[in-house]
């Protein structure tokens, strides 16, 4: 009965001690944690509860993992429990101050040494600890795996921009073509745009058709504009050729009239000298000859005149076709240059569009790989003896002060390292049974 009695209350108390939950280890200072304190004593002779200001304050555990405290002086903090540490407070107080007994000293723990996490995550570094934190949870607060899902809407976004960038210049490629099409044509003199086979053969498209017919539009307004100044000059100079070859014809009939009348003169003279005519006959004749004289004068004035403004405007034309083939020239330059810059530009945009394209889908397959992956994680954590590095799973509790490393194995060698949608498949080796 005694024996029975035994195992019975042996089995109890092993059932009782199943039941309870095991008591978690007592947390332990260290460097980088902010401890409160708060520190009082009743003093029996005034009734009055004494707080000590000077204590009652938050002070940091430092990289030696001592505090420094007024009227304790420097003490160990590392190590010890915040129980501990107030007791320890308390007979420093009491043998410092030389106090009757030791006044109550209370350590919380303000703000826990930060932990660590670095590896295959998205925001590494340092972060602040809070009581059960676990991997999983330290995952979270470093933004999880570094593939994240707002790498593929950037990506799309630049594919978008990079073939809007490539139609734009590809558009203004098509119109600087037409364009020194256009400006060769007026350059050579040409009734008619010849222009390049690379437009020619695409002239199904509705922008190349439209910069053709715009350039042609153009070319045939600048050529009837230019043709109509060339015009009005031209005549203004058979104009002026009209009117010198009619001067020209009165200088010679007033030279006609002129020997006439100083004939007629000299045969009045020679008469008035013999006295066979009067002398106002003699003068009337030579002031005739005087005004035929005079209006000759004007005549060669006017032919100068004439000759002058044919002069102008022979510069004028000469003028109006230099700077029409200046104005060409330059024009052709800026649109070469233009051109070659697009060109350029083009050629820039569509490769940085491939490269992008390219990504994209390796993005994608690095992010399932990612996905399908199981991080290992590890936890380097520093000990009595140094520090140590251990496996740990999504569960493990982490201290304070502890590294936590994840880490993405590498992709297994062969197919097995393609993605399941990728379209490769092992080839079926031929059965060695037929022939």
């Amino acid at each position: 009965m005694r024996k029975w009695l035994v195992t019975v209350a042996a089995s109890l108390a092993a059932a009782i001690a199943f039941a309870l939950p095991a008591v978690a280890a007592e947390y332990l200072l260290g460097p980088q944690d902010k401890v409160r304190l708060k520190v009082y004593e009743w003093r029996a002779s005034r009734d009055v509860i004494f707080e000590w200001t000077a204590l009652n304050d938050d002070f940091v555990v430092g990289a030696d993992g001592t505090l420094f405290l007024p009227f304790v002086g420097q003490i160990r903090a590392q190590g010890t429990s915040p129980g501990d540490l107030a007791r320890a407070i308390g007979e420093h107080l009491m043998q410092q101050m030389g106090l009757g007994r030791q006044p109550d000293v209370a350590v919380e723990i303000a703000q826990y040494r930060p932990f660590y996490i670095v590896g295959y995550v998205a925001q590494p570094g340092e972060f602040p600890y809070r009581p059960g934190l676990t991997v999983l949870q330290a995952l979270g607060i470093a933004g999880g795996l570094r593939i994240r899902e707002d790498d593929i809407p950037r990506l799309e976004r630049e594919i978008i921009a990079g073939e809007g960038d490539v139609g734009l210049l590809a558009l203004s490629s098509v119109t600087l073509l037409a364009r020194k099409a256009r400006l060769e044509a007026e350059q050579a003199g040409s009734d008619e745009i010849a222009f390049p086979a690379e437009l020619k053969d695409r002239a199904s498209n509705p922008t190349v058709a439209v910069a053709m017919e715009q350039e042609s539009r153009i070319f045939a307004v600048r050529k009837e504009a230019m043709m109509t100044q060339l015009r009005s000059l031209r005549e203004l100079r058979d104009f002026l050729e009209k009117e010198l070859e009619s001067l020209q014809q009165q200088l010679t009939f007033r030279d006609k009239q002129i020997q006439l009348i100083q004939k007629e003169l000299e045969g009045v003279s020679t008469l008035v000298q013999k006295g066979l005519a009067v002398a106002p006959r003699e003068l009337n004749l030579e002031g005739t000859v005087a005004q035929m004289q005079g209006d000759r004068l004007a005549a060669e004035t006017s032919l100068l005149r004439v000759r002058q403004e044919m002069s102008k405007t022979d510069i004028e034309i000469l003028n109006l076709n230099n700077q029409h083939a200046s104005g060409i020239a330059e024009a052709l330059r800026e649109t070469q240059s233009q051109l070659n810059e697009v060109t350029n530009k083009a050629d820039t945009a569509s490769q940085l569009l491939h490269e992008t394209a390219v990504t994209a889908p390796a993005l994608l397959a690095l992010k399932e790989r990612a996905e399908r992956a199981k991080p290992i994680f590890k936890i380097v954590r520093t000990t009595g003896s140094g520090s140590e590095e251990v496996a740990a799973e999504e569960t493990t509790p982490i201290e304070p002060g502890d590294t936590v490393k994840i880490e993405i194995p590498p992709p297994q060698p062969g197919l097995a390292a393609l993605p399941a949608d990728s379209g490769i498949q092992a080839e079926k080796l031929p059965d060695q049974g037929t022939n």
